[in-house]
């Protein structure tokens, strides 16, 4: 025994390969855990069946641009699965077009087609249709949506706001009895906190005829992004389990589900966050009790709401909430003590997302080089924006805190796959030159990428009817390198260190009103230096703060001045610009935000805020109710 062991301590080049063997099992140990237990429960439980027990009441937003005829067919398609899909419960559905200006024509017949559809809706189901004149982003209209809602409901064409909302896209087909799965799991109640759960996603699918056209397609530019996009959505779901160390703090956008006593209180939640100082996080480690959004009487922002992603907040304010006296609640914990009390129940008992691999939604692929790179550019960078925007909601809620640990670790896991497969496996097994080693390193990533792709296959249920997913194996790992690293890479890149990840998802207007910032470095350093060279040539500056700010003040564009209407002001006019005055060096200070009012729940707060913003449908919406 003492000659194996020191042997096996001389073998010092396996220690680094060891300690990341050991890494990458504790990461993904998921992996080997989820199929067993997949098995098990199909043998002792059986499949899941749709029941007859009655849900809680369900909204869906389904925002569009709706910019043309194709658009127009994908919302039809849409809506068309969601009025069928059978939830056991009041369903409203509303298609909120989000600038409907742009083609009023087609939102016209958009409106004609939802018209003649209320005759044949099903049992418990409206359907109406709504929309902004201007483009305001995918956020905003989706609030447009629950805010023409409520207005239904303050003219009692509804009795109560829903208590469901769901979540999916204009281009979305939802499987069968979707909705009904996502709820239930989302009313199955912790066995440890009694909590149900805050956010459930569901299963996502690309289209088996959008990845799959034969053997022609297969080897075209859009058949590989298609199996390749396909093959990463099926392996990316066993993460939604939420299994592992660090949980999840994302969902995705395609269909998920929340209360919406929480989603209701994401605008307000947002103005709440600009009232927080520093002093009050120094005040709560001594003692004090933290300021409660409870009671605070700050207006809401749903500007705030907007970014590069959406279902990032949903998520993010899932994790926040906590289950407490019957009802959630979003106010922070009363003392640090409390706070990693909170965090470690997230952590070992009570994770706030959830995921239900029977709700099945399927989705098309980018068919584009171009067109997925801006997608993931997207994606996998704008985690840092909305960190940004939940940063000080970190001071207090260390469980939304080890969760936004996944910002750097989604960078970092890309380092590390890389260090595993093509530097510690190869060098450490393998002799030879640099290019054995390195083929080496494809196999075994084409290896690992098989075995997921199998046992995520088997948990689907699906190997019979996708098992040609197996053929992107390939390119697979060229694909990861370009459509994951190094997206992950250029975004990171642009929105810390250079003039911030213009992305167009959101138009410029509602970024500026929203008064989120960016770190961008280069960009605040161009404003300091042209702000010091008007400082030196025309004395009309004076120092402050804001010249290394984003927002707009009264010598400086606004940051996002640009992003989407392509009037991007040059060096000299930036050197000139004048706006009417504000106090100098506040260009970048929050909204101050009264904290008096009570407000003694997160359901009073919702109805108050339904009475006092709550606005009548306009004569162009449809509005016929399909009664019970």
């Amino acid at each position: 025994m003492s000659w194996l062991i020191r042997n096996l301590l001389d073998l010092y080049i396996a220690t680094p390969i060891g300690a990341l063997a050991f890494a990458f099992c504790l990461m993904f140990f998921d992996y080997f855990y989820s199929l067993p237990a997949h098995f098990l429960s199909r043998a002792v439980i059986g499949p899941p069946h749709p029941s007859r027990a009655r849900l809680p009441s369900g909204l869906v937003v389904i925002p569009s641009l709706l910019r043309g005829a194709d658009e127009l067919e994908a919302i039809k398609a849409t809506l068309a699965s969601v009025l069928v899909n059978g939830y056991p419960g009041h369903m409203i559905v509303v298609a909120s077009i989000d600038g409907y200006d742009e083609a009023p024509s087609v939102y016209a017949e958009l409106q004609a087609w939802i018209a003649a559809q209320q005759s044949a809706l099903p049992r418990d189901v409206w359907l109406y249709v709504t929309g902004t004149p201007k483009r305001r982003g995918k956020p905003l209209a989706i609030d447009h949506g629950v805010q023409h809602v409520k207005a239904l409901v303050s003219a009692n064409v509804h009795a109560e706001f829903p208590k469901i909302y769901f979540s999916t896209d204009a281009d979305a087909d939802l499987g069968p009895h979707a909705f009904e799965h996502i709820a239930r799991r989302l009313c199955r109640r912790n066995p440890f906190t009694g909590s149900p759960g805050r956010a459930v996603a569901g299963n996502l699918h690309v289209r088996g005829n959008s990845y799959w056209k034969g053997w022609r397609h297969f080897f075209s530019v859009e058949g590989q992004l298609g199996i390749q996009v396909a093959r990463e959505y099926l392996v990316t779901n066993i993460a939604r389990y939420n299994r592992r160390p660090f949980p999840l703090s994302g969902t995705t956008g395609v269909l998920y589900c929340m209360w919406t006593e929480i989603f209701l209180e994401g605008p307000r939640f947002m103005g709440f966050m600009r009232s927080l100082r520093f002093a009050d996080y120094v005040k709560w480690w001594l003692g004090v009790p933290p300021p409660k959004f409870s009671e605070s009487n700050v207006a809401p922002i749903p500007e705030l709401l907007a970014g590069d992603t959406d279902d990032t907040v949903s998520a993010f304010l899932a994790v926040i909430a906590r289950w407490e006296d019957g009802r959630f609640t979003l106010d922070a914990p009363r003392t640090p003590l409390h706070a990693l009390y909170y965090m470690l129940r997230s952590l070992f008992f009570d994770r706030a997302l959830r995921y239900e691999p029977e709700a099945r939604v399927y989705t098309s692929s980018p068919s584009t080089l171009g067109t997925l790179w801006r997608q993931r550019v997207r994606w996998n960078a704008a985690r840092i924006e909305v960190a940004g925007r939940f940063s000080r909601s970190f001071w207090f809620h260390w469980d939304l805190g080890i969760c936004a640990v996944g910002v750097v670790a989604l960078i970092l896991k890309y380092v590390f796959f890389g260090a595993f497969y093509y530097v510690a496996v190869p060098f450490a097994l393998f002799q030879g030159s640099f290019a054995h080693r390195v083929g080496a390193a494809f196999v075994l990533q084409l290896a690992i990428y098989g075995l997921w792709t199998t046992m995520a296959l088997l948990m689907n249920d699906s190997f019979h009817k996708n098992w040609r997913l197996l053929l992107a194996l390939p390119c697979a790992p060229l694909y990861t390198l370009v459509y994951s690293f190094w997206t992950t890479f250029t975004g990171t890149i642009n929105d810390v260190f250079l003039f911030g990840n213009i992305t167009k998802f959101a138009p410029e207007s509602t970024l500026i009103k929203g008064d989120s910032h960016r770190i961008a470095i280069l960009a605040r350093a161009r404003r300091a230096l042209l702000l010091a060279v008007r400082a030196t040539v025309r004395g009309d500056v004076p120092f402050g703060l804001f010249w290394f700010g984003w927002s707009e003040t009264e010598w400086t564009p606004s940051g996002y001045e640009g992003w989407t209407s392509g009037k991007n002001p040059s060096l000299l006019e930036r050197l000139r610009f004048r706006r009417p005055a504000r106090s100098a060096g506040e260009g970048d200070a929050p909204i101050p935000v009264a904290r008096a009012s009570l407000r003694p729940s997160i359901r009073v707060a919702a109805q108050k805020d339904s009475a006092r913003r709550s606005l009548q449908p306009s004569p162009n919406i449809v509005t016929t109710r399909h009664a019970a």
